[in-house]
């Protein structure tokens, strides 16, 4: 492994850190910035929650209200034995009361073709945050 594929995100959100953290937790909002199997249904996320897709599995792996949730994604596919990659949304406040998303996706590295997923989540974390900041400044108005 000579470099680290970690796709990094931060972006500022003119929302409530605990209105975010709905956005991030809620099935009624992740389906508008993420995706979840039809047959999901409509409880939150929460400690140990799986997540499973035809072609892949999330399991939460880490989970702190209003500061971080963490997925351990495991596809089938791949040849290489892992544990470690993952989805960490990582919350904070700053001073003057903004809410900062942290996204970190990865490491894929360890994988054969670590460059391709490392690419493809480079979009989707780009992609997400953004949506996920809209979707809070949004929804914030209505409360």
């Amino acid at each position: 492994m000579s470099k680290s594929l970690i796709v990094k995100n931060s972006i500022k959100i003119e929302a409530p850190i605990s209105h975010v953290w709905e956005i991030l937790t809620k099935p009624q909002y992740i389906r508008q910035w993420g995706m979840l199997p039809e047959d999901f249904g409509d409880y939150d996320i929460v400690p140990a929650t799986i997540i499973q897709y035809p072609d892949r599995r999330l399991t939460v792996s880490e989970f702190v209200i209003n500061q971080t949730l963490g997925y351990r994604l495991f596809e089938p596919t791949w040849e290489e034995e892992v544990t470690t990659i993952g989805y960490i949304y990582s919350l904070s406040e700053d001073a003057d009361g903004h809410t900062w998303l942290t996204t970190q996706i990865g490491d894929f590295a360890i994988l054969t073709e670590g460059e391709k997923y490392f690419n493809e989540n480079t979009i989707f974390g780009q992609t997400a945050s953004q949506r996920i900041k809209a979707l809070a400044e949004e929804t914030v108005k209505t409360l």
